[in-house]
């Protein structure tokens, strides 16, 4: 009996393989991927001792100690008075801002871009939702967008979730609403408040004025990460050849054979990496490339120096 194959897989956004996600990162290793958490996905655990919410250890009972904190079930093991310390946290918001537009539709092998920021969103949400973040989010595709109020946790994102699985159903090509990427920071400025992280993902194909402004006025108050979704195709050098093209109307061959035509192409790239990494340089945000053509989790992992 033959095995069958997946066809959806990268290409359709599914809602449980992106829950699927947890297990791949509980593989890296629980303490390795806890302290990764802590560290990189902004949790700020304060190392003092007090009425927090999240319970640190039990020792033997002093003499003044709030006796709402008395251990119950450790006094009742040993005939001890014990009470719980609690570690001191300060509650962060982490929204992942996802753009599906028209161009993020688009991969040549392994995976569309689409599926890979879905990905993207799923790796740093469960990244966040192990350091205790609430989560929200901004999903937009021609045709549809959506918020995701932050919650705790699980339920803000799997409310992503849903809604990116969503969004990639119902988008429908519209040329006049083709670039969202404007329509995500917009939205984005309206409801987040001053403090928040914020992971940013597309292509930042056609970012315009608008989309520039916004962005500028997020990053003066808010940590931002843009995570770039790129295939390798946009960003390398094309050998000469014939090139079909597969839209979603009609099949087209674009003709590489001729130099001037590859080396129009080159500086098409050349200019929006240089003006990706000028943006990012000049709004103080930390920018992170991630190829549609390889595996997710080993690039939202590595450790950049």
């Amino acid at each position: 009996m033959s095995a069958t194959v997946d066809s959806s897989h990268g290409i359709n956004i599914d809602v449980d393989e992106l829950i699927g996600v947890r297990a791949l990162l509980n593989d890296v290793g629980g303490t390795r991927l806890r302290r990764y958490a802590s560290t990189r996905m902004g949790a700020r655990e304060l190392h003092l001792r007090g009425r927090g919410m999240e319970y640190a250890e039990s020792r033997a009972y002093v003499y003044g100690d709030d006796i709402r904190t008395m251990d119950w079930r450790v006094m009742a093991r040993t005939g001890e008075a014990y009470s719980k310390v609690f570690a001191e946290e300060k509650d962060r918001c982490y929204l992942l801002a996802v753009d599906l537009s028209e161009s993020m539709f688009f991969g040549t092998r392994f995976a569309f871009k689409s599926w890979a920021a879905a990905q993207v969103a799923a790796h740093l949400g469960w990244l966040a939702s192990f350091a205790g973040e609430r989560i929200g989010g901004l999903v937009a595709t021609p045709g549809y967008h959506s918020e995701i109020r932050p919650g705790k946790t699980r339920s803000g994102l799997l409310g992503v979730f849903h809604h990116l699985a969503r969004a990639d159903r119902l988008r429908v090509p519209d040329a006049g609403a083709g670039n969202r990427l404007g329509l995500v920071l917009t939205e984005l400025k309206r409801v987040i408040r001053p403090g928040a992280r914020i992971a940013l993902i597309s292509d930042f194909l056609g970012i315009d004025e608008q989309a520039l402004q916004a962005l500028a006025n997020i990053a003066s108050h808010n940590q931002v990460t843009a995570y770039w979704i790129h295939d390798d195709s946009e960003v390398s050098e094309w050998p000469p050849g014939y090139y079909p093209v597969l839209g979603a109307d009609d099949k087209t061959t674009v003709d590489l054979v001729d130099s001037h035509r590859r080396d129009w192409l080159a500086q098409l790239q050349l200019q929006h990496r240089s003006r990706l990494e000028s943006l990012c340089d000049k709004f103080d945000i930390l920018l992170q490339p991630v190829s549609c053509n390889r595996d997710i989790t080993a690039q939202v992992l590595a450790v950049t120096t």
